[in-house]
């Protein structure tokens, strides 16, 4: 079944997303039709530069899933958060800032869960047995790496079979294919491209302008893929014009509104599916500001 265009992301670099569907399992076993993006191993954007090259984008591990953000798609979400907001004095009849803002909050929420979930540090990423956390320094505060619980008292009785978060777990119980697409090294800032606040076209630019930068002629090698940190090429995006393009949250809070750019590391391998030039694996994120 094809995936949905959702209008939120119409005209948005959102747009270029894939999405997938699942059977979505609710309480009393009912079910029904849902849809999440695809993870980032299977995500891929097709984009021509102005020179007419084409370039096709991929992304290592997580990276589209972490680093790449859209307001929510759930519209009757936002028609609630944006009818509250109407509430407040002075607000009733604002409909188009009331809106706005509900876009805003609700997508400030995804990328504090998003950093409460990396940092360990949310309520999501405790146990769903005994609600203790993932860690290990100091000793004795959680559960160990091999998912025995380490508090005094729990010792793994409550939480047999290894460590659960309510987030892992919680995806799973709804039927969604990737259980945790957040996995990796604990980070204590999440930053992303906010991808509806950016058309289609200028981000499609601004990938090209980028490879053009660094490869103008298509005459880089392979990048070498040999070892833990192989070497990459350095590709900054620059989204001129669009303040709150690139966001960051940090403490607890968003810190950054007025992002204009951001820079990757990226791999490139030459060819790819018909009438590609190359194939740029964006693998992790470098800076923004």
């Amino acid at each position: 079944m094809a995936a949905p265009d959702f209008k939120i992301h119409e005209n948005t670099a959102a747009a270029l997303l894939h999405y997938q569907s699942y059977t979505k399992n609710l309480p009393g076993g009912k079910t029904e039709l849902a849809w999440t993006r695809w993870s980032s191993a299977n995500e891929n954007f097709n984009i021509t530069s102005t020179g007419g090259r084409r370039f096709l984008i991929n992304f290592d591990k997580n990276f589209s899933k972490k680093h790449l953000a859209t307001f929510s798609k759930k519209q009757w979400v936002t028609e609630l958060s944006a009818y509250l907001n109407s509430l407040a004095p002075g607000q009733d009849g604002k409909d188009e800032e009331n809106w706005h803002k509900a876009q805003i909050d609700l997508m400030n929420y995804k990328i504090l869960k998003t950093l409460g979930i990396r940092s360990g540090l949310s309520d999501l990423v405790k146990c769903k047995r005994c609600s203790h956390p993932k860690k290990n320094n100091p000793p004795g505060t959680g559960h160990s790496n091999a998912g025995n619980c380490q508090v005094p008292g729990c010792a793994g009785v409550t939480c047999i079979g290894g460590y659960l978060s309510s987030y892992t777990e919680g995806r799973t119980e709804k039927g969604k294919h990737e259980a945790d697409p957040y996995a990796g090294q604990p980070a204590s800032t999440s930053s992303c491209i906010v991808l509806n606040w950016i058309p289609k076209n200028e981000f499609e630019l601004a990938i090209a302008n980028a490879i053009l930068a660094v490869d103008p002629n298509n005459v880089l090698p392979n990048s070498p893929t040999v070892g833990h940190n192989p070497p990459l090429e350095h590709l900054r995006l620059n989204f001129t014009g669009r303040p709150g393009a690139v966001r960051c949250a940090s403490g607890g809070v968003v810190t950054m509104d007025n992002g204009t750019w951001c820079q990757v590391g990226a791999r490139k391998t030459l060819g790819g599916p018909p009438g590609i030039d190359a194939t740029w694996t964006i693998v992790h994120w470098e800076g923004q500001g």
